[in-house]
């Protein structure tokens, strides 16, 4: 499988279906297709080509999933890092993984220009960031992306051994260890977990966490690869978390055990608010179950006290 090819293939059969819904912003297939594109051409303008190496220093957004499906089309290699690091950290883990453009949030400015002189894999050109500031020695990815067309992308020859991304560890036992996911492991990720959590083209997927970690990627890829929504808060809220679920009709999340014991420890709580869930995933933790399923329509409030 290309997974490069879904987003296209979903824009093409299914223009008008919702893709992503972040904040105030809801993107049919076709409207994110056509980000997707302008982020591919820019990379394309840069000269960054299959197997290169771009780091992503965001929090959620949509600048963050724009890369992510941007490199699939291209070939080259993401590599999302925590926003969460600081300048040693940061510096080491940039050179560590070759990468060769970073695209950060403008309030990452001060801090790469601290560490530029040992970054000497990254170009002054490719630095970019995210955000209204227009700083010296850093391109703005808004300007980039509105001067880019909206048209596909060159084609990439991919094949399923090729990099797509390097996820890095936490390094708590230890110094972080970046863990590469060919094109092929990305692949398995859409058709396994599809299966596994019963997802379909009309399923609503929320997610609440970090994206930059591989269990966002769960989920992510099935949604991509069935042309499902995908429903991205900026940060876990359990009020905003209810609400979302309620108001899009959410079918499948993914959360760590902190959040499923926030949520059901909030005033917020209501099972029946949450009755449209279908898959309650959970990772990042010892004894925790790996996964919970339920009918649809049956009731979530024996969860209380899990």
């Amino acid at each position: 499988m290309n997974i490069g090819s879904l987003l296209p293939n979903h824009a093409r059969y299914r223009p008008n279906h919702t893709a992503v819904v972040f904040e105030d912003s809801r993107l049919s297939f076709r409207e994110f297709n056509a980000r997707v594109n302008r982020l591919a051409n820019v990379f394309s303008s840069l000269n960054i080509k299959k197997g290169d190496k771009v780091a992503t220093i965001l929090p959620n957004c949509l600048a963050l999933l724009e890369t992510y499906w941007a490199v699939a089309k291209t070939g080259a290699v993401v590599v999302p890092l925590s926003p969460l690091l600081r300048e040693k950290a940061l510096a080491a883990l940039l050179q560590d993984s070759d990468t060769g453009t970073i695209i950060a949030s403008s309030d990452f400015a001060e801090l790469l220009a601290d560490i530029k002189q040992e970054l000497r894999n990254v170009r002054d050109e490719r630095y970019i960031l995210t955000g209204s500031s227009r700083l010296s020695g850093f391109h703005n990815y808004d300007e980039l992306a509105l001067r880019a067309s909206e048209a596909a992308p060159a084609k990439t020859e991919l094949v399923g051994s090729d990099l797509y991304n390097i996820i890095y560890s936490s390094g708590t036992t230890g110094s972080p260890k970046g863990i590469v996911h060919t094109h092929d492991i990305r692949a398995i990720y859409c058709t396994l977990f599809a299966s596994t959590f019963r997802m379909s083209p009309e399923s609503v997927i929320l997610h609440s966490g970090s994206i930059v970690f591989n269990g966002a990627f769960v989920t992510l890829m099935p949604a991509m690869y069935l042309g499902a929504t995908y429903v991205l808060h900026k940060s876990f809220d359990p009020r905003t978390f209810v609400e979302t679920v309620e108001r899009e009709g959410v079918t499948h999340v993914m959360m760590v055990p902190s959040q499923i014991v926030a949520l059901l420890s909030s005033r917020y709580f209501s099972a029946e608010a949450l009755k449209s869930l279908e898959m309650i995933g959970t990772v990042g933790a010892r004894n925790c179950r790996s996964r919970t399923t339920r009918p649809k329509g049956s009731s979530i409030s024996s969860m209380r006290g899990e």
